[in-house]
């Protein structure tokens, strides 16, 4: 049996040290490119002296963000450490993108009369966005491969990085750190689902705010958690007062879940409360989202030049401020239905149809959404009808996989609705990219967990060796439009 003594000795070599060493390999290299296609990004001198108008409004904020970095204890003490906090925002502009930047500004960048902004400051801003990134993402994937298998740690970190952060990252926006906030807080959020320790419950409050102090908003995400895992602790709290046979142990205790959700609550608000209290004394309300009914960006813009000041929002009669009550009365149900379908329209051409590039052949990234939900769906056929039945728990789906599924199901059709309103009024963000990452996580777990349930049931090598080939098949597809991506001028978001 030469060829079968062969390929043990290769999976020996395999396990030994080859999987790091290919895993290292294959990061640096896509590091190196990573960093190369970012710095291509760099700002033309044309659009740093004319930035669009969301980066206008983030620019200013920033400007007074660095004003308020430099303490001043001779009008007391409470006052400038509440200033120093990420607080101000416009309503729309959120604080913590500004509040962020503004450690990069010095006093040159803002004192100079002309529009825009300077090189020096833009070259801070971008080597500082490409330093963190490119730690996320090599952190990124060494955790996965942990976890994963190679090409599918792999094809998350391409994926994630040159599908989202790239493209988010071009412009001074926090359509970028609002990516990364979420994918965090989702990441938590799944793992508070399967081990609900205290300290996840304090995390996603923390992430889901500073989210929120980023970029409207992970306020959805958090709602779905919230309702998911209160029916997670129904469900425990049922099997716990019925008689019923001794069952397998669960790491998810249901006594701690509404400890944990207030934990949740304390660590949000005190996050977001400069934020909060900011707001109400600028605007009148703590949170502004008057910028959500209307039906244009055209139409908020003119709303914003007459109504800049508090007493001027207050002055608008209580029937005709923009609010929720108001725009479902002046509009008919057919229209909120038709705005909600053409956001969802949008947010799917958006994030699955838009090519990375421009080239002659454009390579969607809903090819990889599609080829890994075949993938999921074949897996799941042939776990249910071709293997073996499960003889053990460890071959079997693992009943507490349910609330995570719905989870992520209902996450991404929530947040995939809740962006897409926000799309005819928000002309100027790349915010809906970041659902793209957390379902090619949600993907790629899914296919991952059934080939490890497939493995226990004794499923036939070349199934194995098939499922991983098309993974590394479609890491070559990612890497060939990687290349793509490098040529000068060739990207888009």
């Amino acid at each position: 049996m030469p060829g079968k003594s062969a390929f043990l000795h290769l999976t020996k070599l395999w396990l030994r040290g080859g999987r790091s060493v290919v895993v290292l390999v294959c990061l640096s290299a896509l590091g190196w490119a990573y960093a190369i296609a970012f710095w291509q990004q760099f700002p033309s001198p044309a659009e740093l002296r004319s930035p669009h108008e969301m980066e206008q409004r983030h620019l200013a904020l920033t400007a007074e963000a660095h004003q308020d970095q430099q303490l001043d204890f001779t009008l007391g003490v409470s006052e400038p450490l509440n200033n120093w906090l990420p607080h101000r925002t416009d309503g729309l502009v959120r604080p913590l993108w500004p509040w962020l930047a503004a450690w990069m500004m010095d006093d040159t960048d803002t004192a100079g009369t002309a529009p825009g902004y300077s090189a020096r400051f833009a070259k801070r801003v971008q080597v500082a966005k490409l330093t963190f990134t490119l730690t996320l993402l090599m952190f990124l994937g060494l955790a996965l491969a942990r976890a994963f298998s190679v090409p599918a740690a792999l094809l998350a970190v391409i994926l994630t990085g040159f599908g989202v952060l790239l493209p988010s990252g071009k412009d001074f926006m926090p359509d970028m750190p609002f990516a990364i906030l979420f994918l965090l807080t989702w990441v938590c959020c799944i793992a508070a689902l399967k081990r609900n320790s205290l300290w996840l419950y304090g995390m996603i409050g923390f992430l889901a705010a500073l989210t929120n102090l980023t970029a409207p908003t992970a306020t959805p995400l958090l709602l779905v958690f919230v309702r998911v895992s209160t029916l997670r602790w129904l469900w425990g709290w049922i099997l716990e007062h019925l008689p019923r046979e001794e069952g397998g142990t669960s790491l998810w205790v249901w006594r701690n879940h509404w400890l944990g959700m207030l934990l949740l609550v304390a660590c949000h608000f005190i996050t977001v409360g400069p934020m909060l209290a900011h707001a109400y004394r600028t605007h009148g309300e703590a949170m502004p989202f008057h910028w959500r009914w209307f039906d244009s960006a055209d139409e908020l813009r003119t709303w914003t030049v007459t109504h800049q000041t508090l007493e001027a929002k207050q002055a608008v009669p209580v029937d005709q401020q923009p609010n929720y009550a108001n725009y479902m009365a002046s509009h008919a149900p057919e229209l909120v239905k038709t705005r909600l379908q053409h956001g969802a329209q949008s947010m799917f051409q958006s994030v699955l149809i838009q090519p990375w590039d421009a080239q002659p052949f454009p390579c969607p990234r809903g090819v990889f959404v599609a080829a890994l939900a075949a993938v999921l769906s074949m897996l799941l056929l042939m776990l249910c009808f071709v293997l073996p039945r499960a003889h053990h728990a460890g071959q079997a789906l693992h009943p507490e996989t349910a609330p995570v599924v719905l989870f992520s199901v209902l996450s991404l059709l929530v947040c995939t609705l809740d962006f897409g309103w926000d799309t005819p009024v928000l002309t100027q963000s790349q915010r809906p990219l970041a659902l793209y990452a957390p379902l090619v996580l949600c993907l790629l777990w899914a296919c991952e967990a059934l080939v490890r349930r497939a493995r226990r049931r004794s499923a036939r090598l070349p199934v194995l060796m098939l499922y991983e080939i098309v993974l590394w098949a479609l890491c070559g597809l990612a890497t060939w439009r990687m290349i793509a991506v490098l040529q000068p001028g060739s990207f888009t978001a």
